[in-house]
């Protein structure tokens, strides 16, 4: 787009894109850009992930947390819905042996405001 354009983004889908921390920023960072450029005066973003976060909870520096997707988004001063929230079933692999192990997936809306 030239400067004489504008773009017009109302919304941007992203699933399982930030299951490791330190994608988080990187793709709100990348969204809040897109916001500002958008002459949409209400965009938003959906995204969606899967908790992968069990084996150290809430405190895991590796995978992108619930906590840490709250904080990030509060942190820029955006809007964020939960719009969904489902158990899910995830198979396994360790040491060539298949489980089942429990997750969960999260469904969040957020806007700037």
């Amino acid at each position: 787009l030239t400067k004489d354009q504008s773009s017009s983004i109302d919304l941007i889908i992203a699933s399982d894109v930030v299951f490791l921390a330190s994608m988080l920023n990187s793709l709100l960072n990348t969204v809040e850009a897109l916001f500002k450029e958008s002459a949409s005066n209400n965009p938003s973003l959906i995204l969606s992930f899967q908790r992968r976060d069990a084996k150290d909870g809430e405190e895991s520096v590796a995978f992108t947390t619930v906590k840490g997707v709250i904080a990030a988004v509060e942190e820029r001063g955006w809007k964020l819905d939960c719009l969904a929230w489902r158990p899910v079933t995830v198979r396994k692999e360790t040491d060539g042996v298949v489980t089942d192990d429990k997750s969960e997936v999260f469904v969040f809306e957020m806007k700037p405001q």
